[in-house]
């Protein structure tokens, strides 16, 4: 059984894009006497920004993934390979944009180096890639491995920055992982994205009940008591 398509899930996207937006254009228009604006903003709405857009693609990638897998289960020519090339294309499709938009940004700058950064596209692109191996697994251990992440990043944050700008190892993985780091690093920002796959996954298997107030009940016991 596929679920309907859910609005509360189109209008939270919409907020983390229209936040985005405006973000960005407070940042550049607005005078300098009106920064404390800006940051007060920033302090109150930013979780909806790109950690938000991040934890919702998760749980509308989560939703799709399942309802493939179903139709899998209900139709002699769909299979798995398709539902794996599927997502792998998208994934792929986005991270070629991600690209060519830092390609066009370098361009813009006279700087190469800009080609790999962690602009918002590259960390969604990057981000489906991890994901999907972590799809068949349980919905505690994405929640661990998230939380895991989200420590251990902290440390290797600490140990790459003195390598900043340095042509050895460490100084290359600090490129790799963090690039700019006032854009979405993946490391920062991926476990946001693998939080909306374990939300996806109790909405998804609420919505395979047809009785509304076990839906409900379903929701209430895996969903907000947990949260």
């Amino acid at each position: 059984m596929k679920p309907q398509r859910l609005k509360s899930v189109d209008i939270f996207r919409g907020l983390c894009m229209s936040w985005m937006v405006l973000a960005h254009l407070i940042d550049w228009w607005l005078k300098s006497e009106y920064n404390w604006l800006h940051k007060a903003l920033i302090m109150i709405l930013d979780p909806i920004g790109a950690s938000g857009f991040l934890f919702i693609a998760g749980v509308s990638t989560t939703l799709s993934y399942r309802s493939r897998l179903i139709k899998v289960k209900i139709s002699e020519d769909y299979n798995y390979r398709m539902v794996r090339n599927s997502y792998l294309f998208r994934a792929l499709f986005i991270f070629i944009i991600a690209i060519f938009f830092n390609f066009c940004i370098a361009a813009l700058l006279s700087d190469l180096s800009w080609i790999w950064t962690w602009f918002f596209l590259l960390t969604v692109a990057v981000s489906l890639f991890m994901a999907w191996p972590l799809l068949k697994t349980s919905k505690m251990f994405r929640i661990i491995f998230g939380t895991i992440i989200l420590i251990v990043n902290q440390f290797i944050i600490g140990f790459l920055v003195p390598y900043k700008g340095d042509l050895n190892l460490f100084g290359i993985l600090f490129r790799i992982l963090y690039s700019d780091m006032h854009q979405d690093p993946i490391l920062t920002f991926f476990p946001f994205f693998l939080f909306g796959t374990v939300i996806g996954e109790i909405i998804f298997d609420s919505y395979l009940r047809n009785n509304k107030n076990e839906r409900k009940m379903v929701l209430k016991k895996n969903l907000l008591i947990p949260s």
